[in-house]
Parts: structure tokens; sequence; C-alpha cells
């Protein structure tokens, strides 16, 4: 019997081809929190947050928001777009269907390209999310 570790996917190398997202036609900020409320709902990856949360501050985001972006509904702190792109991201991340008023505000909100990578990032930061739960503990992005 050998002493080889097993082989196992590699959570970095699909954090970076990942990437490709954050050069989208989104606005950097608003991907980044929309990126950041999937984490806060999908749970489980410390790692994953503390990511994003680092990129936001990188981005110059102000800390009040990043600390009420669980409750960004109740909040006056985010704009309008920010309201649209934070509603999306959690009819995708509650998996339930998509209401008529969260759809239209989103349409009219965003350009098709724009919903499209929106929709792209809420989706890769899912899979990025169940991929660190499945792996081991040491798993680290970025």
């Amino acid at each position: 019997m050998t002493s080889e570790r097993p082989k196992r996917i590699d959570a970095t190398d699909i954090y970076h081809t990942t990437r490709a997202v954050r050069h989208c036609s989104l606005d950097p900020s608003i991907r980044c929190l929309a990126e950041l409320r999937t984490s806060q709902i999908n749970g489980g990856c410390d790692n994953c947050e503390n990511l994003r949360v680092s990129e936001a501050e990188a981005l110059g985001i102000d800390a009040d928001k990043l600390r009420e972006l669980a409750r960004w509904a109740d909040s006056d702190r985010f704009t309008a777009r920010e309201r649209a792109a934070l509603a999306w991201c959690e009819s995708f991340t509650h998996f339930r269907p998509v209401d008529a008023s969260t759809r239209m505000m989103a349409i009219n909100t965003f350009s098709p390209r724009e919903l499209a990578d929106l929709t792209l990032a809420i989706e890769l930061t899912s899979t990025m999310s169940r991929v660190a739960r499945h792996m081991d503990s040491d798993v680290r992005f970025g």
C-alpha cells in the first residue's frame, strides 16, 4: 500500500477559471455585492465570504453597507441598481421562481449583457461554495 495522497480537485484551479467574470460588463462593486450576498446565503465557506469582503473593501464599498448586506431590503444604503442585483441574486440563490416584479426590475435596470454577467457571477459563486463544502477544510481561494 502506498502513502500517496489521493488525487483531488484543486479548488484554486476552479477559482482562477472563474475569475474571468471579474472583467465583465457589470460594475465591479455590484458584482462583488451580489457575490458576497450569494456566499452569505449559501454559507459553509468562510474563505469564500472573507475573500469577497476583502475584495469589497478594496473596491471602496462602505463598511456599513457590508454590515447591512444581509438586510439590504430594509436598508436605505443601497442604490436602485444594487437592490435590483441583490433581488436577482436572492431569487437564484434561494432556488425559488423569480416573481414578475423581480424579473421586470432586473430587465429594466440592466442591459441584457449585464444581466447575463450578473447571473453567471451568482451561479459561479454558488458553485464555488458547493465545491468548498466538498473539499478538505484547508481549501483556500485566491
